[in-house]
């Protein structure tokens, strides 16, 4: 029997057949997947609200203790009170959320500001959030916790790394001339010129700039002139 090709109706009509063949033969696989990727899905959207949540909670609480420590009460921000959660809380239960890791910095400041150095080192250390200039300065922090420890070196470098992470430009000024103050401290004269003069040609008219001008300008009324 002579046969002919089949007509585009024909060759949908077959796709359809494969399709329900497909489904027929395959259909516990296809309906088990299918739940898997339903579960999937509702357990995503309901990771993402509750993360949602928790950050809605965490800013809330942050703000609130953030204000105790703006007016100078740093052990209230720490620790709270009966109508305030503190920052330590705050870090323990909401650490992994943004506003989270935004208590670390504070409580890494209020540590600071009641002179409890390695409180505050730890604190800056656990920052692990993503946002540039918060990691900057946690780099920041953790830089001027090691100058007070007397750990110059490592806390020039940190200066460094805070201005290398930092995308506004005033912080990378300011932090780089911080680098600079303490390698100086160190006695790198040439490195701490060579960085102010980066500051200084990088970043004009920002208050690092104007802060690396005076040093070098103090340098050279003590060293004699420094070339440009």
């Amino acid at each position: 029997m002579e046969q002919y090709p089949l007509v585009e109706t024909d060759k949908e009509a077959e796709k359809i057949d494969r399709l329900l063949e497909f489904f027929i033969l395959h259909k516990n696989l296809i309906i088990a997947v299918t739940i898997a990727i339903v579960a999937i899905a509702g357990s995503l959207v309901y990771m993402r609200q509750q993360s949602q949540s928790a950050e809605e909670k965490a800013n809330s609480l942050v703000s609130s203790a953030s204000a105790s420590a703006q007016i100078g009460n740093w052990q209230q921000a720490i620790d709270g009170d009966a109508s305030l959660k503190g920052l330590r809380e705050i870090v323990n239960e909401y650490g992994s959320t943004p506003s989270g890791n935004f208590a670390k910095i504070l409580l890494g400041d209020s540590h600071l500001a009641l002179g409890e150095i390695d409180s505050a080192l730890e604190s800056y250390r656990s920052y692990s959030g993503k946002i540039p200039d918060l990691a900057a300065s946690a780099h920041a922090g953790a830089a001027l916790c090691l100058s007070r420890k007397k750990e110059l070196p490592e806390a020039a470098q940190l200066y460094e790394k805070a201005s290398e992470t930092a995308t506004n430009q005033a912080l990378k000024a300011l932090y780089l001339s911080d680098a600079a103050d303490t390698w100086l401290s160190l006695g790198e004269l040439d490195k701490a010129v060579t960085l102010y003069k980066d500051v200084i040609k990088k970043y004009p008219g920002l208050a690092g700039a104007a802060k690396s001008e005076e040093s070098l300008l103090a340098l050279a009324g003590k060293t004699g002139n420094i070339s440009e």
